[in-house]
């Protein structure tokens, strides 16, 4: 229901339009660029989805098991580079 606010957009710059009162017209071009606005962030979210879609951020044992994960194992390492029959 968002294309709502563009016809109350277009009824407010009518209003903006025909009234003689200059704080009138301030109050119907500003109410008219509110609506409009609201009606591009409807618009976006119906196209696009909801705004706030951000990714949230990890929590720190999240992140620390990860980097846990991704770091090389120096263990294995250093039992794969000796030659077999040597010491470790």
């Amino acid at each position: 229901m968002y294309w709502l606010f563009l016809l109350l957009a277009i009824g407010a710059f009518m209003l903006a339009i025909s009234t003689p009162q200059l704080w009138l017209l301030v109050l119907a071009l500003l109410t008219a660029l509110a609506f409009f606005l609201l009606w591009i962030k409807g618009l976006y979210v119906s196209r696009f989805g909801t705004v706030a879609d951000a990714p949230r951020a990890l929590h720190p044992a999240e992140l620390q098991r990860l980097r846990e994960q991704l770091r090389p194992d120096t263990a294995t390492e250093t039992s794969a580079a000796a030659p077999p029959g040597e010491p470790r």
